[in-house]
């Protein structure tokens, strides 16, 4: 996109960390951006309506900040109202909130054509969220969609739910509910906010049973009482030992003829976690942390609660809805006031016309090339929609990489090549994330991930002034500072040549 044609229409779907980031740098970039999201309040997930009480990340400060905006003031693992001030500061600091329309939901996106039939960009439709019968439509010339990977929450659909005479909630709608007293609670999961959300109602002295399937692995928030957990766990080092779908000579043969040393390195990995958390016997998994790292949380406090009997925990399915609860896959009759299903997320874009839809997507899964761009639609991003422990980083650096493209300074590669990339790493993301069906998962290879965006624009990928620093040290996004710095130097660059 030559410099005096800057001033082409971006729409961004979503005003949570990733739509903050494509907005900032788009717009940074010179694009004209209007952003929409459906909620009053930026921030998607950390908004106050969508979470409990004592939520807190996974990592700490350093490593879910931006890269160009440290957090100011933060616990070690920061809170979901520490968050929230941390992205309004974000917005106010870059001018976001004017690019930002609060209360709009997007209702369909589809190509505009001219008179001649050719497609000349999108028509993008809003409408309020509180007047759904007032829609406009307007025109853009590239889309970005940052609605997310956690915006729709998944309820099973279990029998006799309308029979049930308690209250039905998602984690992610229990915001500020007082628990009462006495009142039984009933969790259905196993991850993290399942943990939370249990452990939740038992201090505030509701009876709490959880339901579970399978226990998956969790992390102390730190080892030996001092030694935070992303300390070890985020640098290029212990990237050594999880298996990418591109790697160099050496890691090659760790994964092959040396592989021993990854059985021993997962195998001590999970040996201190049990050791600081001191799993109770129903919640010690009996599948490896490797292939459990998709469902991977920071906590331990709910297993002192279940010691101490204030939870009680059963490994079951839920059969069925009763009026007076839930029956379980083992007979048993559970009694419940209130049920809370911790169960995820389901992923949609129920906004876009069939035709790009069926462009985007098959077989209900999106088809991205490093997980950002559509091949067969190259006005059209996706950010936010790679899984990480840093969510915040990697959509910054797809915001990078998607600018980029759509300023036309980076060469792709041609449409049967994406795709053929495409089903390379969907292969790949089959075998070591199991459990993500979509596959959009890059953690615990976030440093492979970031690298690869970064050799495709042409930017340094080694960060760090030695090789010890740059493997040992954590890997914070702090590292990549400059980047929009760097681009436009390597743009000037261009120009003089």
């Amino acid at each position: 996109m030559a410099a005096g044609r800057l001033a082409k229409r971006v729409c961004v779907i979503g005003a949570g960390m990733a739509g903050l980031a494509a907005s900032k740098v788009l717009h940074e970039d010179g694009f004209d951006v209007t952003a929409f999201e459906r909620e009053p309040a930026i921030g998607g997930v950390w908004i106050a309506s969508r979470t409990y009480p004592d939520l807190r990340a996974n990592i700490s400060g350093e490593a879910y900040a931006f890269t160009d905006h440290p957090f100011q003031v933060s616990d070690d693992y920061p809170s979901a109202p520490q968050i929230r001030t941390y992205l309004d500061s974000y917005a106010d600091r870059f001018g976001l909130r004017r690019l930002i329309r609060l209360a709009t939901e997007v209702i369909k996106v589809r190509h505009a054509r001219s008179q001649s039939g050719e497609i000349s960009g999108f028509e993008v439709t809003v409408r309020p969220a509180d007047d759904p019968g007032s829609p406009q439509t307007l025109s853009f010339d590239f889309v970005v969609i940052c609605n997310g990977i956690f915006s729709i929450p998944r309820i099973p659909v279990i029998e006799g739910r309308s029979d049930f005479a308690g209250q039905v909630f998602h984690s992610s709608e229990i915001g500020n509910f007082e628990f009462p007293t006495g009142k039984r609670v009933v969790v259905v999961g196993a991850g993290k906010s399942a943990l939370d959300c249990a452990a939740l109602a038992a201090r505030r002295g509701a009876l709490t049973s959880l339901i579970f399937r399978r226990p998956h692995w969790m992390l102390p928030r730190f080892f030996f009482s001092r030694i935070r957990a992303d300390k070890l766990m985020m640098t290029r080092f212990s990237e050594l030992f999880s298996k990418y779908h591109r790697m160099t000579r050496a890691e090659a043969f760790l994964h092959g003829p040396g592989r021993l040393l990854v059985h021993l390195w997962w195998l001590q990995s999970e040996t201190l976690i049990r050791m600081h958390l001191g799993l109770p016997a129903a919640f010690r998994p009996t599948h490896s942390l490797r292939a459990d790292f998709a469902n991977v949380g920071a906590g331990g406090e709910f297993y002192d609660l279940l010691r101490r009997g204030q939870v009680i925990a059963r490994r079951s399915n839920v059969s069925r809805f009763t009026r007076a609860g839930l029956e379980l896959s083992t007979g048993e009759q559970l009694s419940a006031d209130i049920v809370i299903f911790a169960t995820g997320w389901e992923q949609s874009v129920p906004f876009l016309a069939p035709e790009l839809r069926d462009a985007v997507q098959k077989h209900g899964r999106l088809k991205l090339y490093r997980f950002i761009l559509p091949p067969h639609e190259q006005r059209l991003g996706f950010i936010g929609y790679v899984a990480s422990i840093a969510c915040q980083f990697t959509s910054e650096l797809g915001a990078h990489w998607l600018s980029q493209v759509f300023r036309g300074e980076m060469k792709l590669p041609s449409t049967p090549e994406m795709d053929a990339e495409i089903a390379r790493v969907e292969h790949w993301t089959a075998q070591v994330v199991p459990d993500r069906e979509l596959g959009y998962f890059v953690l615990p290879s976030m440093a492979h991930y970031a690298d690869e965006l970064l050799c495709d624009m042409g930017i340094a990928i080694r960060r760090k002034g030695n090789v010890f620093a740059e493997f040992l040290a954590p890997f914070w996004p702090a590292r990549y500072a400059t980047l929009a710095a760097e681009r436009r130097q390597a743009r000037k660059h261009d120009a003089a040549d």
